[in-house]
């Protein structure tokens, strides 16, 4: 079916381009690496750099101008928005990914020169969507490697220090030798904890790789060092008591793999710390 420009000319009468026209010759300055749409009065394609190019011709501008200045400015409102919506930084995807992107704002580029307002708005929100989708998947991806990768090392720490557990607790003792296990367990915990909230989080691929990297490797460090406080406050009886003193290695993990989870516990054992410390002063100044 042929697409037709719904313009008309001085003289009134419609102007009709037909979509499946070659016009290869007419539109030869135009760098067209991938073709979208040439017809007699337009052409819209992606160059070498997958940018979308354009041009239109002197007929067409001509007729533009004679059109309704309410439609000048429509037609300029929307390709402002693809324009904008061109720019953002999509550097980090897959080549395929952003072709079929900057296809679907170029074919609301051929809509906005038909005349086809709605259904170039339309097409760039489809665009719009598409994009955030691939956005967040690529984001996703980077965030959950970085933190895979970076609880890899704990669980090399964990394996041998478990493999050789009678030896290592010899040499370091017991409570270091369960909080330096504690630790990669709160890593662990990070990590279970990462995968899943990975669906519920917003993700911006714009923020780049380095800063996805950064912040998942972040979070599992955290988790370790939560992972250690949250041993400590169990061995120090600052926290479940008798209960824990009957199953200690058992609720130290356990209290490590939480913390690493969810970091509240961490918080709250160093505001018991905290007020375990001022109640101790507390008490010594009253004794004195």
């Amino acid at each position: 079916m042929n697409a037709e420009h719904k313009t008309v000319d001085s003289a009134g009468e419609p102007l009709l381009t037909s979509g499946n026209g070659d016009y290869k010759e007419k539109w030869t300055h135009i760098r067209q690496h991938i073709e979208i749409r040439r017809t007699n009065d337009y052409c819209v394609g992606l160059d070498e750099k997958l940018k979308i190019d354009w041009g239109t011709t002197a007929e067409y501008d001509r007729v533009e101008l004679a059109n309704d200045e309410a439609v000048r400015k429509q037609r300029s409102a929307i390709l402002a928005d693809i324009a904008v919506e061109e720019a953002s930084p999509r550097d980090d995807l897959d080549k395929d990914v952003v072709i079929r992107y900057k296809t679907l704002l170029g074919e609301a580029c051929v809509l906005c020169f038909e005349g086809e307002f709605e259904g170039a708005q339309r097409t760039l929100e489809s665009a719009k969507k598409y994009m955030a989708s691939r956005s967040e998947e690529r984001s996703r991806q980077w965030y959950v490697e970085a933190s895979a990768t970076a609880t890899i090392p704990f669980l090399a720490v964990f394996a041998a220090i478990w493999c050789s557990r009678q030896s290592t607790s010899a040499f370091l003792g017991v409570n270091a030798f369960w909080l330096l296990l504690s630790g990669c367990g709160g890593a662990i915990g990070a990590l279970l904890s990462v995968i899943a909230r990975s669906g519920k989080l917003k993700f911006d691929v714009g923020a780049g790789q380095r800063l996805h990297y950064l912040e998942g490797s972040s979070r599992i460090v955290a988790g370790a060092i939560s992972g250690l406080v949250a041993a400590l406050a169990v061995r120090s009886d600052l926290v479940f008591g008798a209960f824990a003193r009957d199953h200690l290695s058992l609720v130290t993990m356990l209290a490590a793999i939480a913390a690493g989870r969810g970091e509240r516990l961490a918080t709250s054992i160093i505001s018991k710390f905290d007020e375990k410390t001022e109640s101790m002063k507390s008490e010594g100044q009253t004794g004195g």
